[in-house]
């Protein structure tokens, strides 16, 4: 992992979620998949990949994640503050600042997230700007904000129920 984070961004819009970071060509795709689990996907077009690489289901009482290649197997989960993922650790750092989410990530001592959360103007997104290390995988990026922002619970008004 190298010393300095690399600035990125991802909007949650109707349980759709996409990361992009600056200096990558690709972005990070989330898609609802079933009731309260969301598929993600490497890549900005999901319908040319093969099925999600990650799959965050928030159906049961806490969090599991699931691989899906080669068959679908439990890969981690969430435990209070701590994310269990591919045998990594992951501590998340909470601070609640009304109405934004405010929170950073660590492997033991070091940090390699750190995310801001904001409101676009039409009330009809939440964007998360978000600084991480480089070497950090994007689709871990990408799950630990759906952990933490919770997507299934995002309520829209009336002018958002016709917007895609």
């Amino acid at each position: 992992m190298t010393d300095e984070l690399r600035p990125g961004q991802a909007e949650m819009v109707r349980l759709t979620t996409t990361l992009r970071m600056d200096g990558e060509p690709s972005s990070v795709v989330s898609m609802q998949n079933g009731h309260e689990r969301q598929g993600i996907w490497l890549g900005s077009d999901p319908a040319g990949s093969r099925g999600p690489r990650l799959q965050v289901d928030f159906s049961s009482g806490s969090a599991r994640l699931y691989a899906d290649k080669p068959q679908k197997q439990q890969v981690g989960e969430r435990s209070g503050n701590t994310v269990r993922l591919w045998s990594q650790e992951y501590r998340l750092h909470r601070q609640w600042l009304w109405p934004r989410l405010i929170f950073r990530v660590a492997v033991g001592e070091r940090t390699i997230l750190r995310v801001r959360e904001r409101f676009r103007r039409s009330g009809g997104a939440r964007v998360f700007d978000t600084h991480s290390d480089a070497a950090f995988d994007p689709v871990v990026t990408l799950a630990l904000l759906l952990l933490e922002g919770r997507p299934d619970k995002i309520r829209f008004s009336r002018d958002d129920s016709t917007r895609l």
